[in-house]
Parts: structure tokens; sequence; C-alpha cells
């Protein structure tokens, strides 16, 4: 597993280097060769279409609650998915900026020898490691239980057996979707079944290479605040300076500062639509799991419904702690000049430092939309949402 591992790393891209990588490979970020980038571009648009199958087949079933339930929470979570891929190729090229951007200020970071700075840039690459591969772990254990949902079903109720043997039930299909061929009866039942896994992977692998490369975007800007501030806090060394010496810092602590509030601006102007839109949609998602869970007929499908619903609350968690934590890291970051020792300069160096600290005082925010944070409230305030929706839906 080590070895796996290892090959996914990148001398290039030391901090990006699994997450490029997965992006690259799921057509995220388009390859050059022309051939290549059409045929990802179709990939991408034949999944767009099976969405549209979905919302087609919910007209179909709109008289059966369950099954409405059903087709909502996974088309809800597909529809995100295609938003995700379409946003990222439509603004490939600022996706390429905050891309190199991060690779640049992260091997700047590597380059001191200071065992402090070393230290928080080794930690917070270790942390997006870990963080990435649990993730992806998660994700492929929600790919396993959607697509075992059918089978599962299956084998964990004689009712549904002996009513499939008799004809008044359906074959079990993992997706709810319109297909051009009889779906219920083979051979057509388990071609239906084979497009519905591949889809189903591919969906799981967006998601996977999306949601990690966003959250350690995240991380790494919180990172960057922590950097700022040891550099701040070490801006006069253990003794005095020269007045020139002392402008130097201060403008190079400023370039610092304004290339990371361009590209963290950037950053959010890209990933803001796509959060608003997820959010909305992660409220119905969650209220249809939860109703779905407690009307469950057995412990498989209880144990399966559940899952789906920690997949669901642990996604939208990641996104908002993350970006909470940079919020509360960029308010401490502006104590970082007086932790200095400012105390030792003369009248024309505080100056300075007190116009570093206006400059420090400027921040940005992770934002959902224009109408919400990306913060912890904001996720509570969702998971309120869903649970009112939910209780609407009981009565």
């Amino acid at each position: 597993m080590n070895s796996i591992l290892q090959n996914l790393e990148d001398p290039n891209r030391p901090f990006l280097g699994p997450n490029y990588w997965i992006i690259k490979n799921m057509g995220l970020l388009l390859p050059k060769n022309l051939l290549a980038k059409i045929l990802y571009i179709i990939l991408h648009e034949i999944v767009a279409f099976f969405v549209i199958t979905q919302y087609m087949e919910l007209y179909v079933i709109r008289t059966d609650l369950d099954l409405v339930l059903t087709n909502m929470k996974i088309s809800m979570l597909s529809v995100v998915c295609i938003v995700k891929v379409h946003s990222f190729i439509f603004w490939q090229k600022h996706w390429h900026d905050v891309l190199d951007y991060v690779t640049a200020a992260d091997k700047f970071e590597r380059q001191s020898d200071d065992p402090i700075k070393s230290r928080i840039v080794e930690t917070y690459t270790r942390y997006c490691r870990r963080l990435t591969y649990f993730y992806w772990v998660l994700v492929f254990t929600t790919f396993l239980t959607t697509t075992g949902t059918p089978l599962m079903r299956y084998l964990s109720s004689s009712t549904f057996r002996q009513n499939m043997r008799n004809g008044t039930e359906p074959f079990p299909h993992i997706f709810s979707s319109w297909m051009p061929i009889d779906k219920y009866h083979s051979p057509g039942c388990w071609i239906t079944v084979l497009w519905h896994t591949l889809l189903c992977a591919y969906g799981a692998a967006i998601m996977a290479a999306y949601d990690t490369c966003i959250v350690v975007i995240m991380v790494f800007f919180g990172g960057k605040l922590d950097l700022l501030r040891e550099r701040c806090k070490q801006m006069f060394g253990p003794s005095t300076i020269s007045d020139r010496q002392c402008e130097e810092v201060v403008q190079q602590l400023h370039g610092i500062h304004v290339m990371m509030l361009k590209y963290s601006r950037l950053f959010n102007s890209l990933l803001s639509p796509v959060m608003f839109f997820y959010m909305v949609m992660c409220s119905l998602m969650l209220c249809a799991s939860a109703y779905q869970l407690t009307s469950a007929q057995n412990a498989a499908q209880k144990l399966l419904m559940a899952e789906y619903l920690i997949f669901g609350i642990a996604q939208l968690f990641v996104f908002c702690w993350h970006s909470n934590d940079v919020l509360i890291k960029n308010e401490n970051m502006t104590s970082g000049p007086f932790e200095s020792n400012w105390f030792l300069a003369n009248y024309r160096q505080r100056k300075d430092v007190l116009t570093l600290s206006g400059q420090l005082c400027i921040k940005n925010i992770f934002t959902a939309g224009p109408f919400a944070n990306l913060t912890l409230p904001t996720f509570i305030n969702i998971l309120k949402g869903a649970y009112s929706y939910y209780t609407l839906l009981r009565k």
C-alpha cells in the first residue's frame, strides 16, 4: 500500500501530488492532447445526460413516495457532481492559476531552513495526505454501499425474494433512471446494472477528486496564514535592525499577504457558486435520507441508509470545518506583528509595523453564494433546516 501511495507523489508538486494526479486522470483538468480532451468532454456529457434520465424517471414514479425519495436522494447528489465537473472545466484557466500558485507558494515555504516553518509545512502536508486518503476510503465505502443496496435488499428479505419470483416486485436497480430497453427483465436488467455501476464509480471518483482538492487548498491557505504569522513574529529578529532592513521585511510580508488574498479570493469565486448549489441540494438530500432511515423495514436497509446519511453529513462538515479553520487562523494571524520585538524598534519602524498590521486585517471568507459564509454555524443551520424538512415530511 505504501508503494502504491508513493507512486501518487509528484516531485514537481510536493504538496498537491495525489490530488493533482486524481483531478488530472478524472478529466477535471483537461489534457493538452485534442483527442483526449474531446473524449473526456464526451464522457462528462454522457454522464450529464444520465442525470437527465434520472429526472425523466422521477416523473414516471411520482405516485410512489418511497421511490421518489430514493430517486431524489441520489439524483440531487448526481446534479451536484455534474455542476462540480462543468464548473471546473468552464473555469479551467482560473483553476490552473490557483493550483500553480499553491504549488509555487508551497515550494517557496519549503526552501526555509527555519525549524518552526519547516514543522508547519510538514504538519499541514501530512494532515492533507491523511485527510485525502481517509476521504477516498469514505467515498469508496459509499460507492460499495450504493451499488450493493439492491443486493442487500434482495438477500435480507425473504418476502422481497418471494415477491420477485411471483412478479409482484420489479427487479431492483442501483439508480432510478429511464432506459431505452426493458430494464426489469434479462438481458436488459443486467445491462442496466452494469451501466449504473460504471456511472456510480465515475461519480464517486469525481467526488473524491473535487472534494479533496478543495479541502487541501483550504488547509494550505490555513497553513500559509500560520507561516505568515511566524514570519511576522520574526520580522525584527533577536536584535534591532536598520530602517532599510525593516522596510524590506515589511514589503516582503505585505507582498506575501497581497498574493495570498488575490488567489484566495479567486479560489472563493470558483468555489462559492458550487457550494451554494450544494448546500441547497444537501438539505433536501439529508432530509430524504433521514426519512428513509426511519421508515426502513429491516436492519440491513437501515445500516445502508445510515452510511449514506453519514457520508452526506461528513462531506458537508469537511468543507465547513476547514473553511472555519481558515477564518480563525486569519484572525490569529493579525497578532503576528505584535508578537515580534517591535518594542525594540524606533519610531519609523513602528509606523511600518502599524501599516503592516492594517494590511493583515484584510481577510477573505470562503462563502456559499452571496447569502452564507462557509462556517460551522452555517453547517448547523443546514442540519436544522434538513431536520425541519424531515419533520414536515413525517407529518
